[in-house]
């Protein structure tokens, strides 16, 4: 045979292939996509950057103003985990408005809010990042600086998803996770109840105490769904934000009461949307759209 034909061959092979690879990275057919299953908060939601009200006051008032006053700020962006989609805005708001003499640091939630509430107490400066709704912002006294690029977007909305299959394999599941939507009059109401309980043991416990309290609301989640025995496990995933740790505690307390058995897994939010994809999870209840998590839902959804 010529070696020509061989060579071109063996090319187009390898050509199908990454092609194939590509398109299962990708998220394949739709079959092997994620599924949208609610609308967990429609209007509320935004992220940003945030100072002192006494930093506010004193004329900092927009990202635009932070480069003058970097050794104010120790030439620092306070941060929380790397791969959190507010980290990548952050990064973008640098480039943006040429905030060359500033770092943003990696961290946690926690930590984030530990350094913010030291800075408070000593009347320093600080700047981090922070999003609404969150229990934080109606705590301290803090503002958001005004963001004229939009490197932060603008409304963002909360959305609950599923692993690709789980809405047709069970109709119940899904009308309950269609119905499990809150107004931010509700959702500031549960973040405030379990505000500063950052262990997962004291926040099962504030989730279940806010969802007995509020039985019209677990309701009107609820329709016409009732407590049989054994309907299965559910899996979900969720990161280290407040949001998620209460929307997730509170909706695996309400799919236990109706007969599932349900686990909880915290996770960054690559490993998370990769896990709701492949199947090792089914739900997860804080999708931020259509900015903060865009690139997780261009690769899955």
């Amino acid at each position: 045979m010529d070696r020509r034909y061989v060579k071109i061959g063996a090319l187009a092979a390898v050509v199908i292939l990454l092609g194939v690879g590509v398109y299962l990275y990708a998220g394949g057919s739709e079959a092997e996509k994620i599924e949208r299953t609610g609308i967990v908060l429609e209007d509320g939601a935004k992220l940003g950057l945030m100072v002192p009200q006494y930093t506010f006051d004193r004329g900092i008032t927009s990202i635009s103003d932070l480069e003058a006053h970097a050794d104010d700020f120790n030439d620092k962006i306070i941060g929380i985990d790397s791969g959190a989609g507010i980290m990548e805005m952050a990064e973008n708001a640098i480039s943006d408005y040429g905030l060359s003499s500033f770092e943003l640091t990696t961290s946690s939630e926690a930590a984030m809010l530990v350094a913010l509430e030291s800075a408070l107490d000593a009347k320093k400066d600080i700047v981090v990042t922070l999003w609404d709704p969150h229990w934080a912002t109606g705590t301290y006294s803090i503002k958001y600086l005004e963001d004229p690029k939009l490197s932060f977007g603008e409304a963002e909305s909360i959305e609950s998803w599923a692993r690709p299959g789980l809405k047709a394999e069970d109709t119940v599941l899904a009308g309950i996770m269609e119905r499990y939507t809150y107004d931010i009059s509700e959702f500031s109401g549960l973040l405030a109840h379990i505000e500063n309980r950052s262990d997962s043991v004291a926040v099962a416990v504030a989730a279940r105490e806010w969802l007995d309290s509020n039985a019209a609301i677990k309701d009107r989640w609820l329709g016409d769904a009732e407590h049989q025995s054994d309907r299965g496990e559910i899996r979900i995933g969720l990161v280290s934000w407040a949001c998620a740790m209460g929307t997730s505690n509170v909706l695996k307390h309400l799919l236990e009461d109706v007969g599932y058995e349900v686990t909880l897994s915290t996770m960054d939010a690559g490993v998370m949307y990769t896990g709701l994809s492949n199947g090792d999870i089914d739900l997860i209840t804080t999708a931020w759209v259509p900015l903060t998590h865009k690139h997780y839902m261009n690769m899955y959804a």
